[in-house]
């Protein structure tokens, strides 16, 4: 019995180091991108002679990396968040990832308001259900001689023309008229299609309200979020810009954008049927014909602009469609109510998780910030790939996405990972980092305050990941 206790816990230890040494590649990518937007530049002569570089890049992980002394860390990270904040509420969670161990806490078991970093347990939830590369299909379905119905099937992220090679926009609604329309003039030609044809959209997918009654206006007012439907162009945008104003109804939006297409496209033909100006909703019903199809970019690509980007509407989207592959309505209390559900049958730490939404938007979330990294010592550790992939799909420091103007200095750019979240007196962060002497630690950090400030104090947070990514802690 002693030898057999003996290998399981040979086999357990080259397990706990397999995982440790898996996080390497995380970080081991280089720092390219810059922090300012690309520009357009006319392209120097080659030199006669080329001098190789070598790129930025971490030196590679020792998984026995001597771990933080956590008397140290605690006084530390104590310094900075008690200097000069005592208007705030600071709660945090640091985890050695190798260890798997709480080795700072700052009221880390205590909810409170996540703003977007919630966005990590919707990524990790909709990854784990659907499959990273699982697609969404929009149809064109014919329901009778004179109707054609689109029909969304989640992808909240197409594009308004051809397919394209962003990850929004990918699904083109211009290639979907295209092939719709030579299945038209087939159908045309044996007699099933007459002479004028009416549009339908169905966006019944998704369950009412389409807006939750737990945001406030101002959110929609300031193009945070708008009408969930599972049907949407560039995220319920008005067009292709990252900033741009969202669509106050974005089904309809989408089908106004397809009927213009397949107008196009019909006119190109002489003695095609003629599209009417009119669009209605109604559901596709049985016994439709499918006459065309258009798959999204996959989960995967959605869940890394979401994080990215911070894209609360794809992060809602992908909320409701978790449900629905759980076999539930796909509504927003749904939507919510699967990721509690699931991060507790993962069994990652989740007292007093409570979610309204899937983005973070409302006040009324609350998650502790011992959940939240927590979520990403699980993803980090994980036996699957999909979850593993979560820490390479998070925002960069100094290069992408919403860390792209943040933390910036040698010491931490393209080595923190992590999410921000920003909400009126809200300000969190959640991620990944390696300290100075190659230990991984993921943590999270939540501020509130009640000065009305939009994203208050980021810049302690951010000093608070600095630490821990330029401390070796003992």
């Amino acid at each position: 019995m002693k030898r057999a206790r003996s290998r399981f816990a040979s086999w357990i230890l080259i397990l706990v180091t397999g995982l440790t040494l898996g996080l390497v590649a995380l970080f081991l990518i280089p720092v390219l991108a810059g922090t300012a937007s690309p520009k357009k530049v006319i392209e120097p002569p080659v030199p006669a002679v080329i001098t190789q570089v070598t790129p930025t890049a971490l030196a590679p992980l020792d998984p026995a990396a001597p771990r933080p002394e956590n008397s140290t860390l605690k006084t530390g990270l104590d310094a900075i968040f008690s200097a000069g904040v005592s208007d705030a509420k600071v709660s945090a969670s640091v985890i050695d990832i190798a260890a798997n161990e709480e080795i700072y806490s700052r009221s880390g078991n205590e909810p409170g308001i996540p703003a977007s970093s919630l966005k990590i347990l919707t990524a990790l939830t909709a990854t784990n259900i659907l499959g990273e590369d699982h697609r969404f299909t929009t149809k064109v379905m014919l329901k009778d001689s004179s109707t054609l119905v689109l029909v969304g099937g989640g992808d909240v992220l197409l594009g308004s023309g051809a397919d394209a090679k962003a990850i929004s926009g990918r699904a083109g609604l211009g290639t979907l008229a295209g092939e719709a329309v030579q299945a038209i003039l087939e159908a045309q030609r044996s007699g099933e299609i007459g002479k004028k044809l009416h549009l339908e959209i169905d966006d019944s997918l998704f369950t009412s309200p389409a807006l939750n009654p737990n945001w406030d206006q101002s959110l929609m007012d300031t193009n945070n979020i708008s009408a969930v439907a599972p049907l949407a162009l560039y995220g319920a945008r008005v067009d292709a810009g990252a900033k741009s104003p969202r669509s106050k109804d974005p089904a309809m939006a989408a089908g106004s954008a397809f009927a213009s297409a397949l107008r196009a496209e019909l006119a190109k033909t002489a003695g095609a049927p003629t599209l009417e100006p009119q669009i209605s909703r109604a559901s596709a019903g049985e016994g439709v014909t499918e006459l065309a199809s258009i798959s999204s970019a996959t989960l995967g690509e959605q869940v890394t602009f979401m994080l990215e980007d911070s894209d609360n509407y794809v992060a809602e989207a992908l909320g409701r469609l978790s449900a629905i592959a759980k076999g539930k309505p796909g509504d927003y209390q749904h939507g919510a109510s699967v990721v509690e559900e699931h991060i507790a049958e993962l069994g990652i730490a989740h007292d007093g998780l409570s979610l309204v939404d899937n983005s973070g938007l409302a006040a009324a979330n609350k998650v502790s910030a011992l959940t939240l990294a927590s979520a990403l010592k699980y993803a980090a550790t994980s036996p699957n790939n999909a979850p593993r992939d979560l820490s390479y799909q998070l925002p960069v420091a100094g290069s992408t996405g919403t860390l792209s103007t943040r933390m910036i200095t040698p010491s931490t750019r393209g080595i923190v990972r992590a999410k921000t979240g920003s909400l009126v007196n809200i300000s969190s962060l959640t991620g990944l980092t390696v300290t100075k002497d190659g230990r991984v630690l993921s943590f999270s950090f939540l501020v509130n305050t009640e000065d009305g400030q939009l994203a208050p104090h980021k810049g302690m947070l951010d000093a608070a990941a600095a630490y821990l990514t330029n401390c070796g802690c003992r």
